[in-house]
């Protein structure tokens, strides 16, 4: 019975985190209206578009360079120049999009607002 009520207890602190890191996922994408709920099966699929929408976005400023003055508008990580960060990104959604046959192919084109799954993209 304490066996039991140790892995109850386990597996609720860990339901909880997962939760936690959804919520904050939620925070940084953007959807109209901001406080539509979104499933955590949407929350991923709208992130990495939104990634996707970002990394073309850089691509299309020729690399992220060159082009906001010299005020640092942008937040990157500290010591990354906008073409590692473009090169990072670039990586990561090909080995997103390689490692999920299943995935459609809307998932990995361009977003634009009339191209929403449910209406829920902001960008």
């Amino acid at each position: 019975m304490t066996r039991k009520v140790f892995t109850n207890s386990r597996e609720r602190w860990r339901q909880h985190n997962v939760n936690t890191a959804f919520a904050e996922l939620r925070k940084l994408i953007p959807t109209h209206p901001p406080e539509k709920k979104l499933s955590k099966n949407e929350i991923l699929r709208l992130a990495m578009r939104y990634i996707n929408f970002l990394v073309q976005l850089l691509e299309a400023q020729g690399g992220g360079g060159g082009g906001g003055g010299g005020g640092g508008g942008g937040v990157q990580p500290s010591g990354q120049s906008p073409a590692a960060l473009l090169s990072f990104l670039r990586g990561n959604m090909e080995s997103l999009q390689a490692a999920r046959p299943w995935a459609l192919a809307s998932d990995t084109e361009a977003p634009s607002p009339s191209s929403s799954c449910d209406s829920s993209e902001a960008w």
